[in-house]
């Protein structure tokens, strides 16, 4: 299901072109698509609850093999300078090597991360550059 608001089309261009970054391994997409400032946040029980951008992306190059179907793409302007995305999906990852401190192991990540039915929520707003970037990504939990 998507439900894009107009003027929303390059935000969910640009949530799509993340997720087949991530599915391809391109991970040097990521510099691009998140903003300097951005934020990911999640249970505090996983690294703590919060990485920066450089930490998000250094955690993500341990992805090993990744799929996402996006299921529902939710997208609504905040005025001119933000956008929002709700996003439902479904995914399985499979990490390698050290995850860091206060993460599971890749294992333990794999059978949690396997067919994984997800919800997320993001801001977006533009960069120098004019494109927009998401700054703040968080994952609301896993749903039935």
């Amino acid at each position: 299901m998507r439900d894009i608001e107009p003027g929303c089309e390059a935000v969910v261009q640009q949530l799509e072109r993340w997720t087949n970054a991530l599915m391809a391994k391109d991970f040097d997409v990521l510099e691009d698509v998140l903003h300097p400032e951005f934020q990911f946040t999640v249970d505090p029980k996983y690294a703590g609850g919060r990485l920066g951008k450089a930490d998000f992306i250094a955690f993500d190059r341990k992805i090993k093999e990744c799929s996402i179907d996006l299921l529902s793409v939710t997208a609504r302007k905040m005025g001119d300078q933000m956008i929002t995305t709700l996003v439902m999906a479904e995914l399985t990852e499979e990490f390698e090597g050290d995850l860091g401190p206060n993460m599971p192991s890749a294992a333990e990540m794999k059978d949690v991360m396997t067919g994984a039915r997800m919800a997320y929520g993001s801001g977006w707003k533009k960069g120098d550059d004019g494109e927009w970037q998401c700054f703040s990504h968080h994952i609301f939990g896993f749903i039935e």
